[in-house]
């Protein structure tokens, strides 16, 4: 963002009242600062300016200045306050950081973003690995070398989605980074050396403990060895296997209803393809017996397969002669189990499931073989937005909110209204006991009695009550985890589903106001690409306000879109229009 020159369009100084505010919103992004934390980084006496600047890619940037070194910024799109890499030295706990090598410092000032390879994980890769984190989280990044961040970034993708990617892709998008022309408005100092990251000492230790684990083996066996040769042919005749000796099992015992299917053991690569395929066939009998198809194989694997596998057993897929997960389906669908099909390209689908094949119809589902529940599905991680009605402090009730500690421009929900109102009325004695009239001094008459109405003496306790929430600016605040309230003043557009006809007759489903609601455009688009394998684009929005943008689907979608929008991202029915024009089911 601040890799190429911008234009400072204007420089303002704060005022103390701004600072307070500035406080307040950094004490809530970041909860671990105290409040003298808050005072030093905006301090009362000294020089606080807000730098308004326009970045080279058309982004409106605001810097907050303090002793001539920038220590925040936000986006305005963003409305997310981010810290320097000045801040960051003083507090380099703020923000959730990610190590990487030192010489990829000099590749992400080129302009690159931070890829999933470049990332340090500590230990195995897990789904704990890079944290836990949506989509979009604020986050910092230091070297192997230094504790120090040296950039500041936002993640490209939630940190499942990046477990999932296989250290693939995209994994920071970075917005400022230590010698940019952001850090050159500044005193230019160095980085302080903090010492190593603790992520690198971690490692470290479990570098030396798998070291020593191998030679306390190693040496284990070397005594095995050498041990008493009868004690080793004992072993050896209670490792044998019965079946491989005496043959036939059929041909040493009689029939047994009651005997169970042998659970298979991954031992090497034989064992892990029956496991694989045990818990294939066992998927399609159980959990995912009415999955939606097409289902992403990853997603198959992962919510169906990994959830299946037996008591004492654990699925790799790399342990197994296929090495890969498309290529074991690849092979379930040479058996003609299941059909795979790539779309878009590089997305593998299971597109069709051959419920009569003998392998499904055959494979008997031993339901002790699994006593861990399965861990609840992670599909769905999106954090739906909480969207509350309330009232900003505006007009004629000003006089009356300043008094109570408020501000103009400030928010409160019904509750807090009549809190309000409630505490001001018997602070100051202004409605008797058993009466049910509040009578109006000066601040409240202001407050809820129109000019034109002339003087009223008293009111109705239910009366004063509307006439301040009429008084007040309807707004909406939109709350998601992890994330700063929005508020929206007036009412919250719908999201807004609309069907269009093209050239040839053709119809497409046009989606609106989806960001309004912490909803990804583009990874909505793709949701709906896979779940109904149909074009999707997303855009500017035609014939609409500029800004606005659009999700355009070939064809009549609504079922889908409503169904995705309603299960999967929680959004309220009230907020979104056009469920009507689904297409109706044919008789």
């Amino acid at each position: 963002m601040f890799i190429k020159p911008f234009k400072v369009k204007s420089q303002t100084q704060l005022k103390g009242s701004d600072r307070k505010k500035v406080r307040a919103e950094l004490a809530q992004i970041f909860p671990l600062l105290t409040s003298e934390d808050l005072t030093k980084l905006i301090p009362n006496k000294e020089d606080v300016t807000l730098t308004k600047m326009h970045c080279y890619k058309g982004e409106n940037v605001y810097v907050y200045m303090v002793q001539k070194d920038p220590a925040f910024f936000t986006v305005e799109k963003e409305k997310m306050i981010f810290p320097t890499v000045y801040t960051l030295w003083k507090y380099p706990n703020l923000m959730h950081t990610f190590t990487t090598h030192t010489p990829v410092i000099d590749v992400l000032l080129g302009g690159a973003d931070l890829m999933l390879p470049g990332i340090i994980t500590k230990g195995e890769m897990s789904p704990r690995s890079y944290g836990k984190f949506e989509k979009g989280f604020p986050v910092a990044v230091n070297t192997t070398e230094n504790k120090a961040p040296v950039a500041v970034g936002t993640t490209a993708h939630s940190s499942m989605d990046m477990f999932m990617a296989a250290r693939q892709g995209k994994g920071v998008n970075i917005l400022h980074i230590f010698k940019d022309n952001l850090w050159a408005m500044g005193s230019k100092s160095l980085p302080p050396s903090l010492g190593i990251p603790d992520i690198m000492v971690e490692n470290k230790v479990i570098e030396e403990e798998r070291i020593d684990d191998k030679l306390r083996s190693e040496s284990k066996n070397s005594e095995e060895v050498a041990g008493d040769p009868v004690e080793k042919i004992v072993d050896e005749v209670k490792d044998l296997n019965i079946d491989e000796v005496a043959g036939d099992k059929s041909e040493m015992a009689p029939d047994d209803d009651t005997a169970q299917e042998e659970i298979p053991q991954a031992s090497g690569p034989e064992a892990m393809d029956k496991l694989l395929l045990h818990c294939f066939l066992k998927a399609w009998k159980t959990s995912a017996k009415k999955v939606e198809i097409p289902i992403l194989t990853s997603n198959f694997y992962r919510l169906h397969m990994v959830p299946g596998c037996p008591d004492g057993s654990s699925l790799d897929i790399k342990k197994s002669s296929y090495k890969k997960l498309s290529k074991f389906l690849n092979a379930m669908a040479k058996n003609n189990i299941i059909s795979v099909k790539e779309f878009p390209k590089g997305i593998e689908n299971i597109t069709f499931v051959n419920w009569d094949h003998e392998d499904i119809k055959n494979f008997i589902v031993d339901k002790e073989e699994t006593t861990v529940k399965p861990v609840a599905k992670t599909e769905n991680a999106f954090s739906p937005p909480v969207m509350e009605e309330v009232h900003q402090v505006s007009g004629d009730t000003i006089s009356f909110y300043r008094a109570n500690g408020y501000s103009k421009g400030d928010v409160l929900s019904t509750g807090d209204v009549r809190r309000v109102v409630t505490d001001y009325i018997k602070k100051n004695n202004l409605q008797k006991e058993g009466d049910k009239n509040v009578t109006l001094n000066p601040l409240l008459h202001e407050a809820v009695v129109n000019k034109k109405e002339g003087f009223k003496e008293t009111l109705r306790w239910d009366e004063v009550f509307s006439r301040m929430l009429g008084k007040m600016s309807p707004a909406v605040r939109i709350t998601r985890e992890g994330a700063v309230p929005i508020i929206r003043k007036g009412k919250l557009d719908p999201i807004e589903i609309v069907v269009a006809k093209r050239t040839g007759n053709k119809k497409v489903t046009l989606v609106y106001n989806a960001t309004m609601y912490g909803i990804d455009e583009n990874e909505f688009a793709h949701q709906i690409q896979v779940g109904v394998a149909a074009s999707t684009s997303v855009g500017p929005a035609e014939n609409k306000p500029q800004g606005m943008t659009q999700v355009l689907i070939q064809g009549n979608q609504v079922a889908f879109i409503a169904k995705l929008l309603l299960e999967t991202y929680k959004i309220p029915r009230k907020y979104i229009r056009g469920l009507e024009l689904a297409q109706k089911k044919k008789k």
